[in-house]
């Protein structure tokens, strides 16, 4: 867009503003470039919407004209930010207290709308259409009984044409059904092909129909039709009950001031839900263009993915807010600390962040850690991150503990690059142990990584551990031992459970334990076929024995057998 086009745009803009015409319609196709002749201001969404409706109008197969337009409208402030005419604040109000406050007043979106764009509107100080909805009891709400004609001028062309006539008024739907039944049977006579309706208008309403002849949702209900069709005369269809209970909904446009909903007619004028509305229907209303890329909008999905990738690494919930207003600052950079306790042991990181190529997207590149334990000296390690088979911050604590990490890793082979060498992925993935070496550095003082190989799942299962007999507590067990962890174990040794702590040593192909306290335990490893052995005496001694129910048992039979010898002895029975 050149500077002349984009000063012609801004009095076009501010001319529409001067005339109170806070609404604009334009053809939305793909491609197609945007210039000031092609926008049409309007003073209120309903005007904007009917032009829309024409513009797109039916296509007309009997003369063959087509159209191919594909015209939108919106509020004209939302084009304006779009533009950079506008200038953006950065007002964001939380979602819960905006989803309470629509809940309170009975608010919900149209149809095909999503809340993430309604929070996007909000909070770029703009305006969003709502529905307003309660149930009523038809036969307190309806005030009178309309029956309206409707037919198709094109006859057996669908498309062509729509007439409605209101035919006659009546106090009650029975009087209105007899009319209606009346004029069919003239129809069937006549072959007119015109369609009837009755519908029930609400009371201080004033009566409305789309083109089809239905009510308009917020001014009646429709009730009955009857549809004429050439090959086999009318269709009779009760569209809604009397005793049923019934919906009457309108649209509004909702707004924010200071953490406060506000609803607005299709003018833009303050208004509220006793005031009666003029109606219309949001069905050509666009709000994409606030996420255009000359906006100055935040791009919430590339918050939303942050967000996610944050939480996943294991830094909280809590550090959200915080990128949420770097990134509503539009930096091209940006740094938040973070801090998180393991037991005694702290870490303190800066997390790094960019914007790529696409200007609205930003992306967490890297993390610099500085581990922190009593009684020994600080330790700093970088964490480059990528799009996938990351590692959680609590795996690379462990790392700088000295332990590994079991993961999926990308294989890496050394390749030319701008004129260095770097190690880049191959699209292939390995499962190793990963950690450091805590004896080479590289040229900005990180320790090198190290990937160790070994088969810890079957040497897992050579040690005395109790959890590992229950399959649940062996995966639970495993899948702590793999991310580096000092996992709470059970051992058993000479005849004893001793509460202490294990932990996987890759770097000596084996299992490290601890007791309560922390001092190293010598725990030798025991053949499969001992274990077995063991566990198959504990179990035939536990089945020898008898158990409580089958000691009762016994006892019954027992005194019963006796009581059978007392009475075969009165009787002078032998035994």
């Amino acid at each position: 867009m050149t500077a002349n086009e984009q000063e012609q745009l801004a009095v076009a803009f501010k001319a529409a503003k001067k005339e109170r015409k806070p609404w604009l319609a334009f053809d939305d196709q793909d491609g197609k470039a945007l210039h000031a002749v092609d926008l049409h201001f309007f003073a209120s969404a309903n005007e904007a919407e009917k032009f829309c409706d024409e513009a797109n109008g039916p296509d007309i197969f009997a003369d063959q004209v087509f159209h191919w337009d594909h015209f939108v409208f919106m509020q004209a402030e939302t084009l304006a930010t779009r533009l950079g005419l506008r200038e953006l604040k950065t007002v964001w109000d939380d979602a819960a207290n905006i989803a309470k406050q629509m809940a309170e007043q009975n608010l919900y979106l149209p149809a095909g709308h999503s809340f993430y764009e309604l929070e996007k509107t909000l909070a770029s100080d703009l305006v969003y259409p709502v529905r307003w909805q309660r149930s009523i009891d038809p036969l307190k709400e309806i005030a009178d009984y309309h029956v309206i004609g409707h037919q198709h001028n094109g006859g057996q062309i669908y498309e062509i044409g729509h007439n409605l006539r209101a035919l006659e008024t009546f106090g009650s739907l029975r009087d209105a059904r007899i009319f209606m039944d009346s004029a069919v049977l003239f129809n069937e006579l006549s072959d007119n092909g015109i369609d009837y309706l009755i519908i029930g208008r609400y009371h201080d309403q004033k009566l409305e129909l789309d083109i089809e002849g239905y009510a308009l949702p917020h001014s009646g209900l429709t009730l009955v039709t009857a549809h004429h069709d050439y090959n086999h005369g009318y269709e009779y269809r009760e569209v809604h009950s009397l005793f049923a209970p019934a919906t009457i909904s309108q649209y509004f446009f909702v707004g924010m001031t200071d953490g406060k909903l506000h609803l607005y007619n299709d003018r833009l004028e303050q208004t509220t839900l006793a005031t009666s509305q003029q109606a219309f229907y949001p069905a050509h209303f666009n709000n994409d263009y606030l996420t255009f890329k000359n906006s100055n909008t935040m791009n919430e999905s590339s918050f939303d993915y942050v967000k996610n990738q944050l939480l996943y690494l294991g830094f909280g919930e809590e550090i959200a807010k915080p990128l949420r207003e770097k990134m509503e600052q539009n930096l091209v950079e940006f740094t938040l600390p973070h801090t998180r306790q393991f037991g005694k042991d702290e870490t303190h990181s800066v997390l790094h962040f960019s914007k790529g190529d696409q200007k609205d997207m930003t992306f967490f590149n890297r993390f610099d850690v500085t581990l922190k334990q009593p009684g020994k000296e600080d330790l700093s390690q970088t964490f480059f991150v990528g799009q996938q088979y990351n590692y959680t911050l609590q795996e690379r604590y462990n790392m700088m503990g000295g332990r590994f990490a079991y993961r999926e890793q990308p294989r890496v082979t050394p390749k030319e690059v701008d004129g260095e060498t770097k190690m880049v992925p191959t699209g292939e993935t390995y499962f190793g142990w990963k950690g450091l070496n805590f004896k080479e550095t590289d040229k900005y003082g990180n320790f090198l990584p190290k990937t160790m190989f070994w088969n810890h799942e079957n040497e897992l299962t050579k040690y005395p551990i109790k959890e590992l007999v229950e399959p649940y507590d062996h995966n639970r067990m495993l899948a702590s031992l793999e991310k580096g962890n000092k996992v709470n174990a059970t051992i058993l040794k000479d005849g004893q459970e001793i509460k202490g702590t294990v932990a996987a040593n890759p770097r000596m192909q084996r299992f490290d334990f601890y007791d309560s306290d922390g001092q190293s335990l010598a725990v030798k490893q025991v053949e499969k076929q001992k274990l077995a052995k063991t566990e198959n005496q504990e179990q035939g001694q536990q089945q020898n024995q008898p158990g409580k129910k089958e000691t009762q048992k016994a006892a019954v039979a027992e005194e019963q057998q006796q009581h059978k010898t007392s009475q075969r002895k009165k009787q002078g029975v032998h035994i």
